[in-house]
C-alpha cells in the first residue's frame, strides 16, 4: 500500500486461480516526499503442493509453480498537502504443474495490470508516526484461456481498500500493520465448462517488525492472515472459503545503484486449496526525481 523514499515496493500477490491479499513491503507505511519516481523489477516464485479441503489434506505429491516478473512504475505527489503515491504494475507469468497436479493444465503469458493510489491523512515525521489509506484496481488485461485450469489473467476485475499504520518503536525498530478487503468481479467464462464464477470478499490483516542494522542493511519479519473469498459456480456455493496463516522474512540493502531486497515466506496453514510451500521474491528498485 504505502511507500518510503528508500524502501519502495509492493507485491500484489497473484497466485494460481486465487487472488490473495495486498502484501505490504517493509516501511511501506512511511509517507514519501513529493516528486519521487520509482522503477522496480520484481522476480517472484511461488511453489504450492498439498491440497486441503476444509482443513484436511486430500492430495499429495504434486506441485504448482508460479514464476512471475513484474515491472512497476510509481510516482509520489501531494494532494491538498497530503502525501500520496500512485503506481502501475504489469506482470509476465509462467505456471507449471507436476506430479499428482500434472492433470491440471496451465497457461502462461501476460498477467493482469494493476493500479494503486495511496494517501496519508496523518503524518507526524518528528514522532515517526504515519497512517495511510490506499485503493487498488486490477483490470483483466492478462492472458486467459477457459480450457486451462490456471491462467496468468483472471478474466475479471478486482478492487481493494487498505488502511495501514507505521511507527518507530525505537532507534532501530519500526512496527507496521494493515487491514484490507478485496472484492471480485464476475468471470463469466470459468474453466472448461464455461461457468459463471462469483467470489465473496476476502478480508486480510498483516503486521511486521522492521529492524535497521545501519543505514545500508535492514531486515523484517511479517505475519499475514486472510479469511473469506468463498466462490460459487453458476450460483452453487463451492464451500471453499479461505482461512490462511502465512509468514514472510525480508533482507534489505540500500546501495548507490539501487535498492535490493530478498524475501522468503510460506503458509503455516490453509483451510482450502493448494498450500503455499515457499515464496521467494527478489526486488530491484531505482528511485529518482
Amino acid at each position: 500500500m504505502l511507500f518510503h523514499l528508500k524502501k519502495v515496493g509492493f507485491t500484489l500477490a497473484i497466485l494460481p486461480s486465487v487472488a490473495m491479499a495486498v502484501d505490504l513491503y517493509p516501511n511501506d507505511g512511511i509517507a514519501p516526499p513529493p516528486g519521487i519516481q520509482m522503477i522496480q523489477i520484481n522476480y517472484q516464485r511461488i511453489e504450492r503442493d498439498d491440497f486441503y479441503s476444509n482443513g484436511i489434506k486430500t492430495r499429495t505429491g504434486g506441485e504448482i509453480v508460479n514464476t512471475q516478473m513484474q515491472l512497476k512504475y510509481g510516482r509520489s505527489f501531494e494532494l491538498n498537502t497530503l502525501p500520496g503515491f500512485f503506481y502501475i504494475q504489469a506482470p509476465l507469468t509462467e505456471i507449471s504443474t507436476s506430479g499428482s497436479s500434472s492433470a491440471f493444465t496451465a497457461n502462461s503469458g501476460a498477467g493482469d495490470t494493476s493500479f494503486a493510489f495511496a494517501l496519508w491523512p496523518y503524518v507526524n515525521r518528528d514522532a515517526e508516526k504515519y497512517m495511510g489509506v490506499a485503493g487498488y484496481l486490477t483490470v483483466p488485461t492478462g492472458s486467459y484461456d477457459s480450457q486451462k485450469h490456471f491462467n496468468p489473467g483472471e478474466n475479471r476485475y478486482r478492487w481493494a481498500l487498505q488502511a495501514g499504520y507505521e511507527q518507530s518503536m525505537s532507534k532501530r525498530v519500526n512496527w507496521m500493520s494493515a487491514i484490507d478487503v478485496l472484492w471480485y468481479g464476475e468471470n463469466d467464462d470459468k474453466a472448461i465448462t464455461h461457468e459463471k464464477l462469483k467470489q465473496k470478499a476476502l478480508y486480510s490483516a498483516q503486521t511486521a517488525f522492521i529492524y535497521k542494522f545501519n543505514s545500508t542493511y535492514s531486515s523484517a519479519i511479517g505475519y499475514f492472515y486472510s479469511v473469506g473469498g468463498e466462490t460459487s459456480l453458476n450460483g452453487v456455493s463451492q464451500g471453499d472459503s479461505t482461512q490462511s496463516h502465512r509468514y514472510q522474512l525480508s533482507g534489505i540493502g540500500n546501495f548507490p545503484f539501487g535498492h535490493i531486497s530478498l524475501q522468503y515466506g510460506q503458509e503455516l496453514s490453509t483451510k482450502n486449496g493448494f498450500i503455499e510451500d515457499s515464496r521467494w521474491i527478489l526486488r530491484l528498485t531505482k528511485i529518482f526525481r
